[in-house]
């Protein structure tokens, strides 16, 4: 993807890999060329997985999740993670179970992750944006289809998720509102 051209940002997202990690990629391929990357060890011990195992999984992934009894038809690390315990017992990490995936050719199966605002100066919400979050504050939470009474933190986080593609962390949620005069309309959340 790199020697395509690809920007790095692009691939991060694609494979699950922080943009840090694929410009350490970028730099050795430059300084190496491409076959430095076969080089690279990914440490840790042997796998436990053998190839038999390893083939188990990539024909467990040609097929939909749906029937190993999950309620969606797009493969995710969690839910290969479970099935990969079911079978054999052993609890992998999201990161490597995803990176398992990636090695056997099925990153395209992989649930794209949220697109997450990475830096709360960088504001996709333009002013229409901004007079919509209003008007959901000032009306019931089940205008935007939230079974719930009042706003909270997360319930506004979903609302401008589902509405705009893009999820703010709390405390950029809390600075919207708070620019907008609004943070009062938010409920704290109990435990």
């Amino acid at each position: 993807m790199l020697l395509a051209g690809k920007a790095v940002r692009l691939i991060a997202d694609e494979l699950g890999l922080s943009s840090q990690t694929v410009k350490r990629y970028q730099l050795l391929i430059e300084k190496n060329g491409p076959n430095a990357l076969e080089q690279l060890g990914v440490g840790g011990r042997k796998s436990a997985l053998d190839a038999d195992a390893r083939d188990w999984i990539a024909a467990v992934l040609q097929r939909s999740p749906s029937m190993y009894g999950f309620d969606s038809d797009q493969w995710t690390d969690g839910r290969l993670r479970t099935v990969i315990e079911q079978r054999f017992g052993i609890r992998f990490s999201r990161v490597y179970v995803r990176q398992l995936m990636i090695d056997l050719g099925f990153s395209d199966r992989l649930k794209a992750r949220h697109q997450v605002a990475r830096d709360s100066n960088s504001c996709v919400l333009n002013s229409e944006a901004r007079s919509w979050i209003a008007a959901a504050l000032r009306h019931s939470p089940k205008a935007e289809g939230l079974l719930a009474d009042q706003w909270t933190n997360e319930r506004l986080r979903a609302a401008i998720e589902r509405r705009f593609g893009v999820r703010y962390s709390r405390t950029h949620i809390w600075k919207i509102t708070t620019d907008l005069g609004l943070s009062h309309l938010l409920s704290k959340a109990r435990k």
